[in-house]
């Protein structure tokens, strides 16, 4: 790819028209007529295989297009954002997915409310321009990170045990419902960010069941579907050497699959 601002132009209010004063004209941003020098640009590589993952998280799309938000392609002309991205060559899409992130009124927590439902429609627009999905089950109502690991509110009040169960159930009926609506699944993402914690989960024994019972789910999916599922599991902070390696130790030690 040349130096060249490519892809998507994104053109949102949010749902909201934004005046500079009472009565005066709506404000339009300054937008490029012309190619630009981009600051960052990466020179394509030739050769490389079919296989090799070229992709991007796009779970806040359906939250995007809701408000107004458009896509353009190289050409200037408004386009499917899942077309435009196929034909820059990404060939994964990944989608974060939260168990119920609704409050009780079902108001959206925002972030793109990224549930089952958002999750079978991306990765069947995605199917639809040849690229997999990748389903990034954060096991939590919202954002799972190493300082935020809360347990879905359905699953509060249970035993590390209990959880796994509802965790594994979870991801079967998850999962099954993610494919039958026509998405490519290629890989799962059990967990996000684990370093310190899964599902309000704190120990590393509980972690490992935690990851073991999902990792279980996803064979057993991949099986009943016959299809090829990679599993990932998400660390993050991978900069310290000997941390990392106690974490593929203790994945192993725990013979999770």
């Amino acid at each position: 790819m040349k130096k060249r601002m490519v892809c998507a132009l994104l053109v949102a209010t949010l749902g909201v028209s934004l005046f500079i004063g009472c009565g005066e004209k709506k404000y339009q941003p300054a937008l490029p007529t012309s190619e630009q020098e981009a600051d960052i640009f990466v020179e394509k590589i030739d050769n490389l295989p079919e296989d090799f993952i070229k992709g991007m998280d796009i779970s806040s799309v359906l939250a995007e297009e809701a408000s107004g938000v458009k896509y353009y392609n190289e050409e200037g002309e408004e386009e499917d954002l899942f077309k435009i991205l196929a034909d820059s060559g990404v060939n994964y899409i990944r989608v974060r997915v939260w168990n119920h992130p609704f409050d009780a009124e079902g108001n959206g927590y925002g972030g793109g409310n990224c549930d089952v439902e958002t999750a079978k429609e991306i990765g069947k627009r995605a199917a639809k321009y040849g690229m997999k999905l990748n389903v990034d089950f954060h096991y939590s109502d919202f954002w799972a990170d190493p300082k935020k690991q809360k347990c879905p509110d359905a699953w509060k009040g249970t035993t590390t045990d209990e959880k796994a169960q509802l965790l594994y159930d979870y991801t079967v009926e998850s999962l099954t419902a993610i494919i039958e609506a026509g998405a490519d699944v290629g890989m799962v993402q059990v967990g996000n960010e684990i370093n310190n914690g899964m599902s309000s989960v704190r120990d590393v024994d509980g972690i490992l069941k935690l990851v073991g019972s999902g990792c279980d789910a996803v064979r057993k999916v991949a099986a009943d579907k016959k299809k090829d599922i990679k599993i990932a599991v998400h660390y993050t902070e991978i900069d310290g050497k000997e941390e990392t390696l106690a974490h593929a130790k203790d994945l192993q030690d725990a013979g999770v699959d």
